[in-house]
């Protein structure tokens, strides 16, 4: 992974170009501009809040039901912590997508010429949490409108989640787009995965709907009841996002051992995702 951070950090006048042209050409031509940012997860925010809020009546913080919530489930706050969940998912779920094809898409540029393809996945990545940070401000301020909350130091933490978020980002993104280099149905297979890795992770329904879920599994008296509560254990985007939600929506500081959880998945997957990039990268001119 070190070598290929050097790579780019030598390339680091190119990375920006492409992260420059890519916001540039994300809304070309169009009248409102960069203004979609905002438009699109607060489109996306309105279709989810009327299925698990107003069909599936699924309720953040009800009295008692959670001491562990620090919010009072009303509509409002419901809005606000979905939105926050939404925008954290869309910069990771674009980059997962777009970056397990992005060796394919820029064949032409790998095979011709000199190119360090690793800083695909990098400028991908900052493009996305770019767009991020546009709509967040959205966020705070349903803050200050729908609660008696104000920003407060909790938001020195945002720095380091854009950081692990990136990071992990990144990471990952090596690893898928090396993969699809030598076998085209990973890129079919992640549109797949991520919509079911988008409805196990608790940002249209609150996490404790998990961890208090049971599976029967067997029939007869070789039943028995397998906890829920073990997906929230593996899923890395559940700690970073639960930790978006408290520092945005609550004004709190993450909770730390999900953010240190989070910390080791990312090393795991730079350390991982690094490898197997660098290991393959001469042949991805052949593999095109």
């Amino acid at each position: 992974m070190l070598s290929l951070l050097r790579s780019v950090l030598r390339n680091r006048a190119l990375l920006r170009d492409f992260v420059v042209r890519d916001l540039k050409s994300r809304y070309v031509g169009s009248a409102m501009g960069f203004f979609w940012s905002v438009i699109f997860p607060v489109v996306n925010l309105f279709v989810y809040m009327f299925v698990f809020r107003l069909v599936l009546k699924a309720r953040w913080g009800d009295p008692g039901s959670d001491p562990t919530y620090p919010g009072d489930g009303s509509p409002g706050e419901t809005a606000l912590v979905m939105l926050a969940g939404i925008l954290a998912w869309a910069a990771f779920a674009e980059t997962m997508s777009r970056g397990t094809n992005s060796l394919v898409e820029n064949a032409n540029l790998i095979k011709k010429v000199v190119f360090p393809s690793e800083i695909l996945p990098p400028y991908l990545t900052i493009s996305s949490i770019v767009n991020m940070l546009i709509g967040m401000p959205i966020v705070l301020f349903g803050v200050i409108v729908f609660s008696d909350r104000r920003p407060g130091l909790e938001l020195l933490a945002v720095p380091l989640l854009l950081v692990l978020q990136a990071a992990f980002t990144i990471g990952l993104t090596y690893l898928l787009s090396a993969l699809n280099a030598m076998v085209r149905d990973v890129y079919h297979i992640i549109g797949v995965a991520t919509t079911v890795w988008m409805f196990a992770t608790p940002i249209f329904y609150p996490a404790k709907m998990v961890r208090d879920s049971y599976q029967s599994l067997g029939g007869g008296f070789g039943s028995f009841m397998l906890p829920l509560g073990w997906i929230l254990e593996i899923n890395p985007m559940h700690w970073l996002i639960d930790s978006w939600q408290r520092v945005l929506v609550f004004q709190l500081w993450p909770q730390w051992d999900l953010v240190f959880r989070f910390v080791l998945a990312t090393v795991l997957m730079l350390v991982v995702g690094g490898a197997v990039f660098r290991d393959n990268r001469k042949s991805f001119p052949d593999l095109l």
